[in-house]
């Protein structure tokens, strides 16, 4: 996915490409954050997502806006947002299931929302709503 990645973004840049984000859908934190030193300082925006858990760490490096996962949007009151018979017979017994999407639950929105100048970030903060109305927001750190 780097050198793919690494090519997407050359290519957009030849076709003149100002503001590039990239939402990247994977497991481990660490081939997250290496997206990030790779890219700092080249596109817009860096988001992590799959884990469904938001992470602290949302931060502007050079220009780029970064957070490993930006976490849940749906049902938030189960596992991962799904109904928590089959993930628990997973942990259980070993033997996996189809997961479903409760028809009732509790739920979060969550977004990421980044300023943009030139394509740099210069400022970004998370959003979370609640189906109760509660609002959570926070903002990006700049790293110097």
């Amino acid at each position: 996915p780097f050198i793919c990645a690494q090519k997407a973004v050359e290519g957009l840049k030849e076709e003149g490409a100002e503001a590039i984000f990239m939402d990247i859908h994977a497991e481990a934190s660490s081939e997250k954050r290496a997206m990030m030193m790779m890219f700092q300082g080249q596109i817009s925006g860096i988001i992590g997502t799959h884990t469904h858990v938001g992470t602290d760490d949302f931060q502007i490096a050079k220009g780029t806006a970064y957070m490993s996962d930006i976490g849940l949007t749906g049902c938030r009151d189960n596992i991962i947002g799904m109904e928590a018979k089959v993930p628990l017979q997973r942990f259980l017994t070993g033997i996996g299931g189809h997961f479903n999407v409760p028809d009732k639950c509790k739920k979060i929105f969550q977004i990421a929302i980044m300023n943009l100048e030139d394509g740099k970030c210069v400022s970004a903060k998370k959003l979370k709503i609640f189906d109760d109305g509660r609002r959570i927001e926070s903002d990006a750190w700049l790293e110097g």
